[in-house]
Formats: C-alpha cells, structure tokens, sequence
C-alpha cells in the first residue's frame, strides 16, 4: 500500500466523525446522569413544578333571625384566576390584554383590593383612625421590599438584618423615611419593580397590570396558587373565557363560594360583614392557619364573634398542571365542609321595624326642625344618627338592635360595590366638604372667613399629625359613623328617661313614699346660684305632686328634692360621706346601668354618677385647664400673671423632666380632689409642693432661659392653679347640685341604648335583670343543634312591691295616660303600653355648633303583662316625645299577630314590609346554583380534555 493511501485513511471526514461521537457520547452520558443515575430528583424538581396544591373555600354558616329568615348565607359564583407558571409568565402581558379586554366588553369588574391609586395618587386604606393608616402604609411598604432599598441605600445591607435592639435609631430612620416615600414614588418603584414601563403602558393600564403583578408576588409568600382576577362573573361571561382558555395561558375559571346578606343592611349592626385580613392583623390569623393573602375573615358583629363557628373546613385539591397552568390530573381531593349556621334572638319583622321608622322618623325632623314653636332651644335639621332596641323582658333574649346609618355587608363580598366613591365615604369622609356644608345649612356663619373660622373651631386640623394640612377632626361628633354601632357604643346622658331609677332610690332609700308630695314652685332654691340654676321646665311649677304624677308629667322639681334628700341622708358635716354621692349608682347597677348588658358583639360600659368617677373626670379636666394656665401665664378669673412654664409632656423629654411633669400632675389630680373640709391647710401645702416643682423644672433648662425668670414666676404660677384647683375644680366634684343634676338624669350619666332597653325590661318584669343576648343557638349542615343559649338571670334587685307598682304606674301614664309626655305617638294604638321620654343634653355650646339635645324614649308592653322592653334614641332628636313613633312602630311589628286576631278594625300606623335586596349575585338563580356542580365538573373534564392537546 503506497503512502499516499495511508494519509487518505485519516481525512477531516474522519475528524469530524470522532467529534460527533465524542459529542454523542457526552450527551449520551448526560442522558444517563439525568434519567439513571438522577432520575429521582429530577422527577421531584418536574413534580415540584408541575403538582399545585389548590384550596377550597369552605361555604360560611347561614346567619337566620329566631324565625329562620336567612340574613347572611353563602352562594356560588364564577371566579376567574390566573396560574403563573415559566411559560404562561412568558405571555403574561399579552393574555392580560385579551383577559383584560374581555372583561371589559362584558362590563365585569377586575378584583381590586390594591390601596395604591392614581388620578390622583393616593393610598386608600381601610381604616377609620390615621394611626392605623400609618400603620398599615408602613406594612404595606415593607411588605413590598421598600424598606430594603432604604436599607442597602443607607447602610449597605438588607433590612431583616439590623438588629432590632442595636441598630434602633436606623430602624427608625428607615420606617419615617419609608411613610415619606408619596404614593407616586411608590407606583414608580413598584412599576420598576414589576417591569411596567411608561413606553406601552398607560398609567391606568399600569395600574391594572400592576395589581394582578403585586397580588401574585404577594401570595408567593405561601407558595404558588392561583390568583383571583375577577369574581361573580356572569355566567355568560365565564363561558367565553372557557371557549378561548387556549389563547389564554394560566387563565382558568372556576366556582367558589361568595357571601351574600339577602336583605341588604337589614340588622348590619347585628351581623356586621366580611372583609379581607387587614394587614395589622396577619401575624393573629397566621397563627390560626389562615391565609392572609386570599381569606376573608368576619370583621364586625356576628361575623367576627362567631368567626370561628362560622368559617368551616378548608377543602384541597392536589393537582398536576401543565406548562400552561391547566389542571390535567387531579391527585388528591378533600371536600370543604360548611360551617356551623347561627341562630340569632332578631325578630326580622321588629328589625325591620325598627329601622325604617328610624330613618323616617329623622327624616321628619330634618324636615321639619322646629316641632315645638315655642322652644327655640330645639332644631332637629342634624338629626342624622340613631338607635333602636327591643328586649324580650322575660329571657333576655334581643328582637332588635338598630343603629342608623346602617351599611350594606355586601358592599366587602361583592365586586366593585366598594367603588373609591364608597371607600371614601365610609373610611376617609372629607371633612372640610362636610364642614362647609353643614355650617352652611345649619347657618352657623355666613361668607369665607366666617365659615373658615367655624371649620377650623368644630373640624380643626389633626395637631397629632406630623406637618398636617388637610387631616380634620370631627370635635363635636357631628358626621355620621355607618360602622360605629350606636346602639351598643354610644355613650350619653339618659335625660328624663332615668327619673324612674330616682324615685326607685328615692323609695327604696325612704327618703320618699309613693303619697310623698313635694309642692313644685318651678325654681328649686338649694344649690343654686339665687336659684338661676335649677328650675322646672313648666314655668310656675305644678304645684303639688306625688311620684306617679311627677313621672307623667316628668317633674323636674319633684326628683331635685328626691336627689337632695338622698344626698342629706348620708351627708357628715366633719368629712366627705362618698354614699351622699352614690345612691344613684348602687340602684342603677342593680338595673343594668353603667355596666355591660353581657350581649356578644362589643359594648361599652359607662358609668352612673358616682363620686370616684367624678373625681376622676374633673381631675382630668382640670389638669387639662391648669396645665393651659401655666403654658399661658395667666389665671384669667383671679387675674394673676407670670412667666409661662410648659409642663406639656414630650417624647423628646428627658427621664428627669419627664419625671417632674408626671409629679406636677399628680399634685394639680391630688389638690383637685382633697377634702373640701380641709382647704385652708391643702391651699398652704400644694401650693408649696407646686412651687418646688416649677421650680426643679426651669432648672432643667439651658442657662440662658434660666435667668428668664424669677422667684416670684413660680411662686405666682403655683398660687395661680392651686386656687383654680381648691376654689374652683374641687366645687365641681363635691356640690350637692351634682345629685340634684344626676336626679333628673343630666351630669355625669354615661350610657348606651342597649342599657336603657335592659333598665326598662327590668323595671317591666318586676325587678329581675336578665342577661340580654343576641345567639339563640348554633346547628350544624345536618341541623343538629350544637349549642344553645339559655336564659340567665344576673339580679334580683329585690324592690318593694309598692315601689315597682308606683314607678310602672307612672310609665303608665307617660304613654297612655291624658296629657302624659308620650301620649301623643300612642294616641290610637289598642294595646297599653308603658314609657318615659328624656331630653338630654350634649354640652352647652351645642347650639354655637349646630347640635341639640337628645331625643330618647324608653318603655313597654303590655303594660298589665309586658313582653317586650324597648330604648329608642335620636341624635338631636330635641325630645323623647318626637322619637317615641318608633317604638310603636316595633310594637306595631312585634304584635302584628294579636292586633290582627283581638283588634280587627285596628289599623296599623307603620306598615314596613320585608323586602329583599336586589340579587347581586351573578350566578345565583336557583336553578343554575343546582346545575353549578354538573356544569362545572364537566367544564372541568373539557378543561382537561383540551390541554392534553396543547
């Protein structure tokens, strides 16, 4: 063979050969590592990537009134989600654009609970307080890792790395610089962050993109699940998404279960709402397995209290998807089950009641705000607020608790009912456009700057906000609250409605017996200032008169003398006999007053007039008055001047200083409350005490502000509030005129609607106070009765036969006897009943701010064998006698039945029927909510069927 044969054996073919061998055999090799030798974990990765586990909203409990009518129940909708996956992320922008147009042309509203908003920019929280506003912006800026841009910016390192004790001040620096980051920063950080730029995008499109974008990165927090785009779809609308889930990578449409209030706002105060998991509770319901992300939680009432009864079991489902995000096996399935449905006391009937003769009744008085002509003290135009409540007086039991305004519970559930217009109106009411308004209507100043100065006096800018310019106050308490629920949480001055609880002290004490007579002149002399003080409100008096007629006619002169004579029953003339004080408060107690009636949802407790709550009260006040004597230099009544000294407490204060401050208030709180018989030594002793301490307080400061002032500063400024304390604060707690005040149920009285309510039931049932209750019972999907409340006797107060059948006479002749203060809203009515009108007043500059006196009522029937107790209350209602229509109009409901079978010929005066709210749910005919599940799981099956083709 020559040489040149030799060389033709290795040519570059044969190089090129051994390449591709060499290249075959290291792929082949690799397919061995992976398949063989790592078959396992790869399998897990491609497992990891392509299982999901899906959860399942269980159905929420029915909330049902004591007759069964549904309140609250839950109903499926159509929900559309979004799966992000590598390869549906890849298309994100251009399956959001078909989605998005969809949804549009089929007028459905994309799910959007993101607080960031543009045209204008602005965070929308929901939340009444500023505080929590701050709170839940700093949360919702770190929550998105703006607080670790700071952090790498300031100190080169990530946040969750400082240290929470040494590194406090950086802490610090980095959350008050966050809440200055505006919300336009905000959006062009999270537009970076989310990679949405300006070039193809609108800013409302940005936005649209950006809450879907932020919603998936938020629930990547507790791994990968879909997210909810739209909810309540129309049926119509969900099946086009089914028709073109091709075109639309990650896009899937399913069933869940929404909560639906059938009546609307009927009893919301009762049932309160659902809502997402507020961002200052996570961490709570974290810990209880929810996710914080996508649940919905009760937020108020029966919802919240019962939350736990209420929410179920979570269903799962283990699926494998593919690289679309399409269900193509389902590996594992537990079922949601339903949670426990409530039973409430309500009468839906009496709610119902209830709540629309109060809104008529305000109505009324805002149209016609002068009722009595010859009162000029009274003007109703601001009667926006109210509540009503119905006891059932033998078991406690609760038929109806009404506080107007009331809200709908199906704004939190259903979407886009909660509109920015609604947010704003409920969380963030614009104050100074309310301010305006309601000065201008209410002509309490006329042009610019006399309104402007009216704004500033009853709305003034927040002074707890830092650099504030447009956050108002509401001083007077004058805007309307939907969410506060006034029937439980309001606090205020019974008026005339509590004379009955004076002449059941006044008896049961024997300071009067019910043929007592006290000879009304119409100006009661004692105490007074030359009589100024205490008159009747009948000029001339009425004569002579006993408890029952004094009770009709509510005499405030008759319970002046029963309020003095228990005063001198106990009073000393060597010391300070605190039971002089407290008789209103150990009969009041016994009665349901200033303490928690024991329903379910949150009460406030309040206080019958009693001599610790008043030194308590007016020490406060007057630390508040002589802190401002001191801060201006001046005590005006007594004309004594000196250089000013802040005892103001600051953050920025020293441990020192704010030491001396906290001494000083406790001299102003002791000299406030020392022993009136002994002032002329508490004089000489605080006033030597205060001095030392101005005094030690000016040392603390520079040295140059030291010389500002002299011995005398000090000695002046003690002398100043020494005196305004003895002299002046100290007559305000220990005058005998308080019981005279509290007697006819003004002073320092604080209570609710629902006491009141539960003060009649037990003067109505003859002395035993229950323990009122909203829960009748709980019953499982399979109506079983799980728990059931019983009724619970909490006192015997154990009165005089004779002093309950004067008092209940008395009432009697309040709503049914000729020329009784309440006899008018009854005239007519064939059943007895049994009340008391009180006009209580809200301060006494209430007419320099637009407001008057309350409107409040309380009674029962049948006055021979009663049943049902009830409260009513009207802000600025001007008397118990214009608000009492809506009790008959809750008699009227409560005993529909009788009147019917024993009074044919009667007919009703308030006739408010029952009516449903407009079905808000999508979906939610009878009919198609008994095919969902076989529409569903065949869509599910074609679901399946189409993406094993792709």
């Amino acid at each position: 063979m020559s040489k040149n044969n030799k060389k033709k054996k290795y040519t570059r073919y044969t190089a090129m050969y051994v390449c591709v061998c060499i290249v075959m055999a290291l792929i082949i090799r690799k397919l061995v590592y992976i398949q063989v030798i790592k078959a396992d974990q790869y399998s897990l990765r491609a497992d990891k990537n392509s299982i999901r586990n899906i959860t399942q909203d269980a159905p929420r409990g029915d909330i049902v009134d004591r007759n069964g009518v549904v309140l609250a129940t839950s109903k499926q909708s159509f929900n559309l989600t979004y799966m992000e996956t590598k390869e549906s992320k890849k298309v994100f922008f251009d399956t959001m654009k078909v989605m998005f147009k969809i949804l549009d042309e089929n007028k459905e509203k994309q799910e959007d609970d993101f607080p960031l908003k543009v045209n204008p920019y602005a965070f929308d929280f929901k939340a009444v307080k500023d505080s929590d506003k701050k709170w839940m912006e700093l949360r919702f800026k770190k929550d998105r890792g703006l607080n670790d841009v700071l952090s790498k910016k300031y100190y080169k390192k990530e946040y969750k790395k400082l240290d929470k004790k040494e590194d406090k001040e950086k802490i610090k620096k980095i959350e008050d610089d966050l809440l200055k980051i505006s919300p336009e920063e905000t959006f062009k950080m999270l537009s970076k962050q989310y990679g949405l730029d300006d070039k193809n995008f609108s800013l409302e499109e940005k936005r649209r993109y950006m809450v879907i974008k932020d919603a998936i990165k938020m629930q990547s927090f507790s791994g990968y699940k879909p997210v909810v785009i739209a909810k309540n779809i129309k049926r119509k609308t969900a099946f086009e998404f089914y028709e073109r889930l091709s075109e639309l990578p990650g896009i899937n449409v399913g069933t869940e279960p929404i909560r639906y209030y059938p009546y609307g706002e009927l009893a919301s105060s009762v049932i309160g709402y659902i809502s997402k998991i507020n961002s200052m509770n996570q961490e709570k319901y974290e810990e209880k397995g929810y996710d914080v992300s996508t649940d919905y939680v009760g937020t108020d009432g029966i919802e919240q209290v019962y939350e736990s009864r209420l929410k179920g079991s979570k269903g799962q489902r283990t699926v494998r998807v593919n690289k679309y995000g399409r269900i193509v096996e389902e590996l594992f399935k537990k079922s949601p089950y339903p949670g426990q449905n409530i039973k409430l006391t309500i009468d839906s009937n009496v709610q119902n009641a209830a709540e629309k003769a109060l809104d008529d009744t305000m109505e009324h008085l805002r149209k016609n705000p002068r009722p009595d002509p010859s009162d000029s003290s009274i003007y109703t135009a601001n009667a926006t607020r109210g509540a009503a409540v119905a006891v059932d007086i033998k078991t406690g039991e609760i038929l109806a608790l009404a506080s107007r305004p009331g809200f709908d519970p199906n704004i939190f559930t259903i979407p886009g009912k909660l509109d920015d217009e609604a947010s704003k109106k409920y969380f963030n009411p614009d104050l100074e456009k309310f301010g305006k308004q309601y000065i201008g209507k209410m002509g309490l100043a006329s042009g610019e700057s006399g309104i402007e100065k009216k704004i500033n006096q009853m709305f003034p800018l927040d002074p707890y906000i830092e650099n504030n310019t447009n956050i108002r106050m509401d001083m007077y308490d004058i805007v309307p609250k939907p969410f506060f629920n006034y029937a439980t949480r309001s606090l205020m001055p019974p008026g005339s409605t509590f004379k009955p609880l004076t002449a059941i002290a006044g008896l049961e004490e024997g300071v009067v017996t019910p043929s007592t007579t006290v000879n009304d002149t119409g100006v009661y002399l004692k105490y007074g200032n030359k009589g100024e003080k205490w008159h009747c409100w009948k000029r001339g008096g009425h004569g002579v008169i006993d408890v029952i007629r004094a009770l009709k006619e509510s005499c405030n002169y008759y319970f002046y003398t029963v309020g003095d004579l228990l005063y001198q029953k106990y009073n000393t003339p060597s010391a300070v006999n605190s039971a002089s004080y407290d008789a209103f408060q150990k009969y009041g107690k016994k009665f349901g007053l200033g303490v928690k009636s024991g329903i379910e949802i949150p009460e406030n407790q309040g206080h019958v007039y009693n001599l610790k709550n008043s030194k308590e009260i007016n020490s406060m006040s007057a630390y508040y008055n002589a802190r401002n004597i001191l801060k201006e230099g001046i005590e005006k009544g007594r004309g004594i001047k000196f250089k000013a000294i802040n005892i103001v407490t600051n953050d920025s204060d020293s441990e020192e200083v704010k030491k001396i401050k906290s001494e000083i208030k406790t001299i102003i709180k002791e000299a406030v409350e020392t022993n009136p018989k002994t002032k002329a030594s508490a004089i000489v002793r605080y006033t030597n005490e205060l001095e030392n301490k101005l005094k030690k307080l000016v040392e603390t400061y520079p040295k140059d502000k030291q010389k500002e002032y002299k011995d005398s500063d000090f000695e002046k400024g003690a002398q100043a509030v020494i005196n305004y304390c003895i002299y002046d604060a100290n007559m305000q707690i220990y005058t005998p005129g308080n019981m005279i005040n509290a007697a006819i149920g003004q002073g320092d009285h604080q209570f609710t609607p629902i006491q009141l309510a539960n003060y009649a039931a037990t003067i109505a049932n003859g002395g035993y106070r229950n323990e009122l209750h909203l829960f009748k019972q709980a019953y499982d999907d399979g109506e079983n009765v799980v728990e059931e409340k019983k009724t619970r006797v909490l006192e015997d107060t154990k009165l005089k036969s004779s002093t309950i059948e004067a008092v209940q006479k008395g009432m009697l002749a309040v709503a049914s006897g000729e020329g009784g203060t309440a006899a008018k809203a009854f005239r007519g009515f064939p059943i007895e009943t049994s009340g008391k009108t009180g006009s209580s007043t809200f301060s006494q500059k209430q007419k320099e701010i637009g407001r008057t006196s309350y409107g409040v009522y309380v009674g029962y029937a049948p006055y021979d064998k009663p049943e049902i107790a009830v409260c009513v209350v009207i802000f600025d209602g001007g008397h118990g006698g214009y608000v009492a229509p809506v009790a008959r109009a809750m008699y009227e409901a409560y005993f529909k039945k009788r009147l019917k079978e024993e009074f044919p010929s009667y007919t009703p005066k308030y006739n408010y029927p029952l009516d449903k709210t407009k079905n808000v749910i999508q979906n939610g005919e009878e009919e198609q909510n008994k095919s969902n599940n076989e529409e569903n799981s065949s869509l599910d099956k074609k679901e399946k069927d189409e993406s094993k083709t792709e």
